[in-house]
């Protein structure tokens, strides 16, 4: 259910955090834009065959974008910590149909905004046209960053990796999905993991 109502305390600062020097009445007038809505764990934001017609900052949870392949297999595209933008930009972008599955691991608020409305948005104030420059400027720079530190590094580098950076993907999503991510084998990533957990308990 959707509930424009809520406090939007948490988008006006995510926004901010694009472009601290945000025109606060220009801001305000795009916040009340977005609608609000509540996840469950498991949800899709994002279905195969629907086309993307939102931007999304989910609060509370990761998000896993996947294809299943030609064998059936599940491929994670990415995982993206929570407080992050996300949406599938190639559907989003040229309105065709997706082919991935976006969901999220958590009970989350989620925040979105339509094409109609942000395309407005940009086209008539250029503080929010910047702010449209900056999320995709961050999400291809992380997306090409990591994917190139997957590519490079070793297995145990990897894992190294995301107990450094994102060490709540190793609590909250499934051993699978990030051995898919990084593109090894789940039986190789537990390898790992138990060899971590007991040489720290030694």
């Amino acid at each position: 259910m959707q509930k424009n109502s809520r406090d939007k305390r948490f988008l006006r600062e995510k926004v901010l955090s694009y472009k601290p020097d945000f025109n606060l009445e220009i801001l305000e007038i795009g916040l009340d834009k977005f609608q609000i809505s509540d996840c469950k764990s498991g949800d899709f934001i994002l279905k195969n065959g629907e086309i993307c017609k939102s931007i999304f900052m989910v609060e509370n949870s990761i998000t896993r974008c996947y294809f299943v392949d030609k064998d059936g297999e599940e491929k994670t595209i990415w995982l993206e910590p929570e407080k992050t933008v996300i949406t599938d930009y190639e559907s989003f972008s040229s309105q065709i149909i997706s082919r991935c599955d976006i969901c999220c691991y958590e009970n989350s608020t989620v925040y979105s905004i339509d094409k109609q409305n942000l395309m407005m948005l940009y086209s008539q104030y250029h503080d929010w046209a910047i702010f449209g420059l900056l999320v995709m400027e961050e999400h291809y720079v992380g997306l090409m960053k990591i994917k190139n530190l997957i590519s490079f590094n070793s297995a145990t580098e990897n894992y190294d990796f995301l107990e450094s950076y994102f060490p709540r993907f190793l609590e909250i999503v499934p051993l699978k999905h990030l051995a898919s991510w990084l593109n090894i084998s789940a039986v190789h990533l537990s390898r790992i993991r138990k060899e971590r957990i007991k040489s720290g308990s030694n």
